[in-house]
């Protein structure tokens, strides 16, 4: 990631992965509607988690999802590392 991120940010991040990798559907739209977020702060959610590596590229307003639930572990310890 480019740029550190505050500790709500975090939290709202390694929810928002928790969600893409247990359904593994990746979406703004899921997003906005499971963490009752706006959809600029969804995008830049989704945005991250492809920096990150969670989610691909947005093909038709969703994304293939490149974790499996058992990464999520490692995840979540690289996000609280930050």
């Amino acid at each position: 990631m480019n740029h550190q991120i505050s500790h709500d940010e975090r939290h709202l991040l390694s929810a928002a992965a928790e969600l893409v990798v247990d359904s593994q559907f990746g979406s703004t739209a899921m997003l906005q509607r499971k963490l009752s977020i706006g959809f600029a702060t969804a995008a830049r959610l989704m945005d991250t988690l492809h920096e990150m590596g969670v989610v691909g590229p947005a093909v038709n307003g969703a994304r293939d999802v490149l974790m499996r639930p058992a990464d999520l572990p490692h995840l979540h310890a690289t996000l609280t590392s930050r």
